[in-house]
């Protein structure tokens, strides 16, 4: 996958939009919904739905400390995910324990074990950076590792610079998780943010470059171009 569309559970429209999108993947956002029951309901219908279409389709579930993951995965495995993007992960002690958890639900639903993938939200916290060297041990669930970058901008209280640019202490945490992916042996993905027209086209442009497999997405027009400058990159990687 080059381009992930992280969309709303809580929103029809928003996944129809993402099933007419040229998007790679769907992720159906369930950490942020206001109302986590509808959004656990939604998300397993639309899951399968998304499946019945070829369209993979993931769930961005709760971190695992915060009491709220279990119930998550007990409303979405079932309905055969792609996978789980899990927020906050703390290198391969986490990948690890969610892979536990998918196992149990897989059995209980008559799947094959090992189905359900992890795509790792792994820089999002200054603790989860330091665990970031971890997953050179390898996750045999593993399909990729991005992170959130807005999550770790708050945590550090920084702001864009002038022109939009980085601070440093984000430019490290970005290049680590290009040292993490490549040393796990997985795609690393650039993080979502909200760029139109050119400014997302050099954004997603400086990723390909840097090496990054592909990126998280907000709509369906940056899913079209990152599709548009990933596939190249891509097929080098491949």
């Amino acid at each position: 996958m080059r381009s992930i569309l992280v969309l709303s559970a809580a929103s029809r429209a928003a996944f129809e939009a993402g099933l007419a999108s040229e998007a790679d993947g769907l992720a159906l956002d369930l950490a942020g919904a206001a109302d986590v029951d509808v959004a656990r309901e939604n998300a397993a219908a639309w899951i399968a739905e998304a499946s019945g279409l070829g369209r993979p389709c993931l769930a961005l579930i709760h971190r695992l400390g915060s009491g709220l993951a279990d119930g998550d995965l007990d409303a979405v495995v079932a309905a055969r995910p792609f996978g789980i993007l899990l927020p906050d992960a703390h290198g391969r002690r986490d990948a690890q324990h969610l892979g536990a958890k998918l196992a149990v639900r897989e059995a209980e639903a008559g799947l094959p074990d090992g189905s359900c993938k992890i795509l790792a939200l792994a820089a999002d916290s200054p603790a989860a950076i330091f665990e970031l060297g971890t997953f050179t041990r390898g996750a045999r669930r593993l399909i990729g590792i991005g992170r959130d970058e807005l999550s770790l901008r708050r945590l550090l209280g920084v702001a864009a610079g002038a022109s939009g640019e980085r601070p440093e202490p984000l430019r490290v945490a970005r290049a680590l998780c290009l040292f993490a992916a490549a040393a796990a042996g997985a795609p690393a993905y650039d993080a979502a943010e909200p760029l139109e027209g050119e400014d997302f086209f050099r954004a997603c442009a400086a990723a390909s470059s840097d090496g990054f497999a592909g990126k998280l997405v907000l709509s369906a027009a940056q899913a079209k171009t990152v599709n548009d400058v990933f596939p190249q990159a891509l097929a080098e990687k491949t």
